[in-house]
């Protein structure tokens, strides 16, 4: 991107949801420059975390992430593993060295609406996660992370304004 991020340039790059209902203002936790060329790739919306204090994680997360073609079974798959993994690896000791779901993942579906339509999303629970990827519509895969057992939030709603967002901080 030539310009700055911000709250703004985020939410101008890519769809971002919040549940509805949620009175939080939700907060960047991180983003990923496309490599393939300008814009975002990816962004991650926390609720309930706070960077003051010990890191025990959001109540939820939710991420969006282009999609870029290709089998999308496969790729919703992928992008809920990816979230289970990295749960799995930070919160279990004897998951640290894993590179594979464990003998407690189990994958279902679910019905998820995003700005008040009905959408398909494929679920991965987990002793560690909960965690549910769908299609927005608009080429934008959305992926909600809680802690078990879940179920993640039945209706998501975009976030339009800045304002919805803490503001934008650094990490010391």
């Amino acid at each position: 991107m030539d310009q700055d991020l911000t709250l703004e340039t985020i939410l101008a790059g890519l769809a971002l949801y919040a549940p509805v209902g949620e009175s939080r203002r939700g907060r960047v936790s991180s983003t990923t420059l496309d490599p393939d060329g300008p814009g975002l790739l990816k962004a991650v919306i926390d609720f309930g975390s706070t960077p003051e204090g010990p890191d025990t994680g959001p109540d939820l997360e939710i991420a969006s992430r282009r999609f870029g073609g290709g089998d999308t079974d496969q790729r919703l798959r992928a992008f809920c593993a990816e979230r289970e993994l990295m749960e799995r690896r930070s919160r279990d000791p004897a998951g640290a060295d894993s590179f594979a779901l464990g003998g407690d993942a189990a994958w279902s579906a679910a019905a998820v609406a995003l700005d008040g339509r009905e959408h398909a999303f494929t679920v991965l629970s987990s002793d560690h996660a909960w965690v549910g990827a769908g299609l927005d519509g608009g080429g934008v895969m959305v992926r909600v992370f809680t802690r078990p057992p879940g179920p993640g939030p039945a209706a998501l709603r975009r976030i339009r304004s800045a304002q919805e967002l803490e503001p934008l901080r650094g990490r010391g």
